[in-house]
């Protein structure tokens, strides 16, 4: 628990001082507890919380969500997701239809089977209903810090009859706000100098609740009583989060603009994602934070490549021709020092073309200030768009703009007058990379607050560089204008907190241009070619597209984009060639096989994916019951609302390898998104002598896992290695490099760079052997090995079976982050694996955090390289260490260590020195140090081992530091070690260090 400065304080504070001095508080918000209803929940998006979490993010904002739900209501993103490295576990205190007479505990309701806020915050053993509490509490280390808090909608809009509510709005007030005192006040009793955020009641369109002018009017009035509530409250702010929401044109007040609510028609209550991107921003500037970034850099419209202003600052215009030189073409507008006008009679327009060798690749980014027609006073006119494309030549998109609203093709983006808007727009288009979380798209600011995320293309040439186009009858003046070739942008803001924290892309995909694991999709060279197939029943994707049975040398390339096949057959009967079956839109598949049939070879690949918004089915294999595949096996799942569910009950599966099938080659299987109901293998799930020739590789990038993820499979061999690399995604189950059976001949290994991991790691498998090395590697702080209350095990060997070779376990590029869960932090145990019959070794690679604070175990090698920079509780029984030239370690005791080998600048620090004896191998080292806290028993313990002589080691002291020491060094042969008389009780209680 973290003393926080009050809101207020902090958002002044963020507009004072600039990113390099910035209030520190304000880049930590500690343990954070969202309290709601089903806006807070999320109904069909994750709610605003998600939009929230990349904010922070962006932003460089350390927080932990905690609460007693997990999860959205319907839909939504899930717990685990990763955004630039920062994982979203989706934990809330909210729950659709809720009160806050609930949530007080005023009265009992069914909501949360009657517990609230008393009992969540462990000041309450007893729920509103009289039973006894036994739910999650959240006190000590886990009291929050900050609470976010939209409560009232259903008190108002659905308790008694709504009908009256204007007329009953002073006690229904009343009420809702004695409930908020009670909330706040246990809030301030868990943690006294907590941050209360309150946000307003979002305003909503049409729904069966409540839908006069009444009652739009009441909820409106509602907010400003809750604004005055929280006047003077000490760490309490009350946020208001419906600017840009509210339809200004509208004569009903406080009525929403439709495209921002869930199914406008029906509910028209809940926002949606855009509706929740918009609270977020708002939440985010009350609070005296920046805008997203969506993972750029941030620049300055001056900074742009070209840019011009009014007025005297410079570059400056006065004249059509200052834009033209610059390469612009003007067709009926005016240009002054006011500005460029294009509000003329008939169609007005700015055009620009990216010079030859523009470098695009990075993105592109346009920046200007509108300000258009003279809002409500003639009448809305939201006919005439101000146009703004911005385009590579391949591709480009459209921001149209009228005196109400800002929009995105048709879609509103935000509400808002127009005529007298004050802050520049910025589009600008970001390839995105889907390993960060961050999609491709063009992404619109209004000053530097998001209100465009990932938005679409239109593909063609229409435009290559900019084009502005108006055709309206009003005002239409640009006060700035200025654009960029060379990248995307986000605009700057001197409300960064914690800029070196910030999340900034990579800002390219990997070289495929998809996710770690993913092939580059074929979309030309097939012989045969059937796209938009409906599925129905049985499904034999190479008989649609090639009438000839038996045929050879064809491959095809299918997909299916709508029905319900019941099984997928991409092969029956011998075949030559490839097949490439792809599930899309609205494709379903009930089982997907790869390849197929009691008797049929498929002499090439198999390439099988789902994606869009496909749906999944029981369970998918890569070759199914076939005679074998002499190819490749590849199995992508980048279908975001696909769930995969189970094949039979004992070893239940959703992904596997092959099914008693051989394969010559490799099996790849990528997961980027969907629901898994069970384990994924990427190995055999029947048939001892089933074979995979080549080697396995599972990739979970996105996604959920209920069961484990394996490398390896059930039965038969695999000639070639068994691997998982976790990149995002959650697993509930364990990880295990290999499988649950059989043999691997080529070794197994895991590498976890990211994701969330709730059970165990393991290079090895659950029973089988191994006859190769094994290996654990884990990059970086943002892989979570955490199931909620304790820490996952990592392991260089498995749960069970053999391991015949050596197992490593590698942490490297570990540095401290402000991820409660980050590796960081880990604190489980780590091991070299007990049936590991080979060494153990544990590398520490740039490690850089001040204390590792893993448990070790079964180790006989520890190694620190690269720049590492640690401490250790202990070795693990590792009887070698070696610290490479540059690294230095903290030892806080060892009895095992047998060899210790210094490169040059090596540094060791040992807190407890009681091993038998110790050879120090300095060889081709001149200046490193060795320390110790407590003196051996004796120095024959340690020996000094330099080119392939052994010398005893020396004590001295260092006179002319004025303490004494003890230093070990490698006299020359013969000379006598410096005598300690009269040093001895000094030297017990000093710091000891032996250095060379």
């Amino acid at each position: 628990m973290k003393v926080r400065l009050p809101l207020p304080l902090l958002a002044a504070l963020a507009a004072a001082f600039p990113a390099a001095t910035a209030a520190p508080a304000g880049t930590e918000l500690g343990n954070v507890m969202f309290v709601g209803d089903s806006i807070t929940h999320g109904v069909n998006s994750a709610s605003y919380r998600w939009a929230l979490h990349k904010i922070f993010t962006d932003n460089g904002i350390s927080y932990r969500a905690e609460g007693v739900k997990t999860g959205n209501y319907s839909g939504g993103v899930t717990a685990g997701t990763s955004y630039g490295g920062q994982i979203f576990n989706n934990e809330h205190s909210s729950q659709a239809s809720a009160r806050a007479w609930e949530i007080s505990g005023r009265s009992n309701g069914n909501r949360f089977d009657g517990s609230n806020i008393n009992n969540w915050l462990g000041l309450s053993g007893t729920k509103a209903n009289g039973s006894a509490y036994s739910g999650q509490t959240f006190t000590g280390d886990n009291t929050p810090d900050t609470f976010f808090m939209m409560i009232g909608t259903n008190d108002l809009l659905s308790d008694e009859n709504n009908a009256t509510l204007a007329n009953r709005l002073d006690s229904v007030s009343q009420n809702l706000l004695n409930d908020m005192d009670t909330i706040v006040e246990a809030m301030f009793q868990a943690n006294e100098h907590a941050n209360v955020i309150i946000l307003t009641i979002p305003c909503w369109t049409r729904h069966s609740n409540g839908n006069s002018d009444a009652t739009h009017q009441a909820v409106a009035d509602y907010n400003d009583r809750l604004k005055t509530w929280g006047n003077g409250r000490q760490n309490v702010t009350v946020i208001d989060i419906n600017a840009g929401i509210i339809d200004v044109t509208s004569s009903t007040p406080f009525y929403g603009v439709s495209s921002m609510f869930n199914n406008p028609g029906s509910d028209g209550l809940h926002p949606n994602a855009q509706g929740d991107l918009l609270m977020a921003g708002n939440i985010a500037r009350a609070m005296g934070y920046a805008g997203r970034t969506a993972g750029q850099e941030r620049k300055a419209a001056g900074g742009l490549a070209i840019n011009f202003h009014q007025g005297g600052q410079s570059p400056a215009w006065s004249s059509n021709s200052h834009l033209e030189n610059k390469g612009f073409s003007l067709a009926n507008v005016t240009v002054d020092e006011n500005g460029i006008s294009l509000g003329q009679s008939g169609e007005s327009s700015i055009s620009y073309s990216w010079a030859e060798g523009t470098d695009l690749q990075n993105g592109f980014t346009f920046d200007c200030n509108l300000v258009l027609g003279n809002g409500a006073a003639d009448g809305w006119d939201t006919a005439s768009d101000f146009s703004i494309s911005l385009g590579n030549s391949s591709f480009y998109g459209t921001l149209n703009i009228n005196e109400a609203y800002i929009k995105w093709g048709d879609a509103i983006l935000y509400s808002l007058d127009m005529s007298a808007n004050a802050e520049n727009l910025r589009m600008a288009y970001i390839r995105g990379n889907e390993l960060e979380g961050l999609k491709g798209g063009y992404y619109v600011w209004l000053g530097d607050m998001l209100i465009g995320e990932a938005l679409s293309v239109t593909s063609g040439s229409g435009c290559n560089g900019l084009t502005i186009q108006y055709n309206g009858s009003g005002t239409a003046v640009l006060h700035d204008l200025a654009l960029d070739g060379t990248g995307s942008y986000a605009p700057a803001t001197s409300g960064t907190l914690n800029a070196e924290k910030s999340f900034i892309s990579s800002g390219s995909f990997t070289q495929s241009g998809t996710p770690e694991g993913n092939i580059e999709w074929k979309t030309e060279g097939f012989t045969k070619t059937a796209d938009n197939l409906t599925g129905s029943g049985t499904f034999n994707a190479r008989a649609q597209a090639d009438s000839s049975a038996g045929g050879t040398g064809n491959s095809v390339n299918v997909s299916i984009t709508s029905g319900n096949a019941t099984h997928i057959y991409a092969n029956s009967g011998n075949y030559t060639g490839d097949v490439w079956l792809t599930i899309s839109k609205e494709g379903q598949a009930s089982a997907w096989y790869g390849a197929h049939g009691a008797s049929g070879t498929l002499n090439g690949n198999v390439f099988l994916r789902f994606t869009d918004a496909a749906t999944g089915g029981s369970t998918v294999f890569g070759a199914v019951n076939a005679a074998g595949v002499t190819g490749n096996v590849y199995l992508e799942f980048s279908a975001e609302n696909a769930s995969f569910g189970t094949f039979t009950s004992s070893n239940s599966s959703s992904v596997v390898g092959s099914y008693a099938t051989d394969i010559q080659g490799n099996v790849d299987i990528v997961v980027n998104s969907g629901t898994f109901n069970h384990q994924i293998m990427g190995g055999i799930f029947a048939n001892a002598n089933t074979t995979i020739g080549g080697n396995t590789h599972v990739y979970i990038n996105g996604g959920s896992v209920t069961g484990n993820v394996m490398g390896g499979g059930l039965t038969g061999s695999i000639s070639g290695g068994a691997n998982v690399t976790v990149t995002g995604g959650v697993i509930s189950g364990s990880v295990y490099g290999a499988g649950q059976g059989g043999s691997i001949l080529a070794g197994s290994s895991v590498c976890l760079t990211g994701g969330l991991v709730k059970g165990d790691v393991y290079a090895g498998g659950k029973a089988g052997s191994i006859q190769g090395d094994t290996s654990v590697t884990i990059t970086g702080n943002t892989a979570t090995l955490y199931n909620g209350s304790s820490w996952g095990s990592i392991s260089g060997g498995g749960s069970g079976g053999t391991v015949k070779g050596n197992s490593t376990v590698r942490i490297q590029n570990l540095s401290s982050g402000t991820t409660a869960y980050g590796f960081d932090k880990y604190a489980g145990n780590i091991s070299g694996g007990t049936n590991v019959s080979g060494d153990r070794s544990l590398v520490l690679d740039h490690v850089t955090v001040d204390s590792l604070q893993a448990s070790l175990s079964d180790f006989t090698h520890v190694s620190a390289v690269n720049q590492t920079r640690t401490s250790l509780d202990s070795l693990g029984g590792a009887l070698t260490v070696t610290i490479e030239a540059g690294s230095s370690l903290i030892l806080n005791g060892t009895s095992d260590l047998t060899t210790l080998i210094l490169g040059e600048h090596a540094s060791l620090t040992l807190q407890g020195l009681a091993a038998d004896a110790v050879v120090v191998d300095i060889t081709g080292t001149t200046n490193y140090t060795l320390s110790l806290t407590e003196i051996p028993a004796s120095l024959d313990n340690i020996k000094f081992l330099n080119d392939g002589v052994l010398y005893d080691a020396a004590m001295s002291m260092d006179l002319q530091a004025n303490s004494a020491m003890l230093f070990a060094q490698v006299p020359e042969p013969g000379s006598a070690a410096l005598a300690l008389a009269g040093l001895a009780p000094l030297l017990w209680r000093r710091r000891r260090k032996m250095s060379h």
